[in-house]
This record gives structure tokens, sequence and C-alpha cells, in this order.
């Protein structure tokens, strides 16, 4: 990856990510009048979808492997190939900021630099081996915050409901029906009113966009517990690397518990508060 494919996609990663509790507030502070769906949905695509397509294309296009052979670190992708002596490499500048992903440079014993950087959701592995073969500064990289950070996230286990497929799609269904039964009620007297007045196709489109409403809510929702998981993470492969992994381990548990605790409960406190 060159610098200007990473800072563009860094760009792009970080307006996605960032855009995402930002939007969650300003739902949450835009009640006279309320944000609608339509202009959510809009936002979502604009500042949160569409950049991250823009950062997953860059990636596609730059996609390739990096091995070590023969006393080279060779780097391939389709029709370019990138044969590094070993002996050439006199250090390795991990990247500060992990985006778009973890990544590092190399730096040449001429004093020039490598054009193309790696980058990868955990690099430790390559680093290990080109510590393995005495290169200057890879074992050292591999204690680098950004780096500690990204072994102990891809280590992390990934329990099936901290999927986004069972935290967003799954269980919208819980905010969706409180809020569809109660609209039935109020607006047809009724949880099958609409259905006798209007028909099944009004009634389950009705049903389809408070599906979609509480996914959305729910995806802004999640992202402010990603902050913090994120911060957290950072903070520790900072000050205390050793406990890395076990601070990841307990926030990404942690955050998941008042997740799905939460939400039934601001339900109920929305509900039978009002």
């Amino acid at each position: 990856m060159t610098g200007a494919a990473r800072a563009a996609a860094a760009a792009l990663v970080a307006l996605s990510r960032g855009s995402l509790p930002l939007l969650l507030a300003l739902a949450a502070l835009a009640t006279d009048p309320p944000l609608e769906l339509p202009n959510l949905l809009d936002l979502l695509l604009t500042f949160a979808l569409l950049p991250a397509l823009g950062a997953s294309a860059i990636g596609r296009a730059l996609r390739g492997e990096a091995l070590l052979a023969g006393g080279e670190l060779v780097l391939r992708r389709r029709a370019l190939r990138v044969e590094v002596p070993l002996a050439s490499v006199a250090g390795i500048d991990p990247w500060r900021v992990p985006l778009p992903r973890p990544g590092f440079g190399l730096r040449l014993r001429s004093g020039a630099r490598l054009r193309w950087s790696l980058a990868a959701p955990d690099p430790s592995p390559l680093l290990r081996e080109l510590a393995a073969a005495g290169v200057p500064g890879a074992q050292d990289a591999l204690a680098h915050p950004a780096l500690v950070y990204a072994a102990a996230r891809a280590a992390a286990p990934r329990r099936f409901w901290q999927r986004p497929l069972v935290a967003l799609v799954v269980f919208s269904l819980v905010p969706a029906g409180v809020g569809f039964y109660a609209h039935q009620h109020i607006a047809y007297g009724g949880l099958l009113g609409e259905y006798y007045l209007l028909g099944l196709a009004a009634y389950l489109r009705t049903a389809a966009v408070y599906w979609l409403h509480a996914g959305v809510l729910l995806l802004l929702y999640r992202s402010a517990f990603r902050v913090v998981v994120e911060a957290a993470s950072l903070a520790a492969a900072r000050f205390a690397p050793a406990r890395a992994g076990a601070v990841r381990r307990r926030t990404e548990g942690g955050a998941a518990a008042l997740y799905y605790a939460s939400v039934p409960a601001l339900l109920a406190i929305r509900f039978l508060g009002s």
C-alpha cells in the first residue's frame, strides 16, 4: 500500500466509523422534529456506507501477499512483484495509528523507505518471521502499541452473540416488535388491525419498516460500545501491553452484556414511563 492510498483509505475508514456515534447523538437529540427513517438512511449512506465501500475498494485493489523466500521479502499482487533482500532492510516503522488497519513500513540501508507498506488485521506473524530472519527492528516492532492492539484484537474470541447478524438483525426484532405492537394498538385498535383494514401487504410493510428502523438505531447504538472497547484496548496496548489481551476480552464481553441488557431496559423506561 502506497502512502497516498493509505491516507485515502484511512480517511474513509475514520469517516465511516466516526460518523456512527455522531449520527447516534443526532438521532437522540433531534426530537422536534425527530429524525425520520428516510433522513437517517440518507445520512447513514452518505457518511458511513459509501466511505466504507470506498475504503474496501481501495483495499481490494491493493490486496496482495507477503512472504519470505530465499533471503528476500517478496511482495506480490496481480502484475506487481517486489523482492526486497532482507540484508537491505535497516528497520521497521509501525504505523502509529492503525488505520485503515494495522501496518508497518520498511526502512532500507540506503536511507530510503520502501514505497510499499504492509497492512493486515494482525501483522504479527509476518513480523515474527522477519525477527527470526534477523531483520533489525522486527522484534521491537512487535511491542509497538498499535501492533499489540492488533494482536489482542485478532486473538479475542468472537462469540456468536457478538456477531453483527445476531446483535443487529436478530436482536432488532425485540425493539421492532415492541414498537410495532404499540403502533398497531394505537393506530388500529389491535395487533391485527392494519391487516384487517388494509391487507397483508400493508401490514408486512409496516412491520418491515419498524424492523429496519430498529436495526439502524441499534447499529448506531452499538457503535458507542465499540468506541469504548477500542479506546480501552488501545489504552491497554500502550500502558499495559502484557494485559492487552485480557482487557480486550473483558471489555468485549462487558460491552456485549451491557448492550443486550440496556436495550430492553431503555424500552421499559420509554413505554412504562410515558
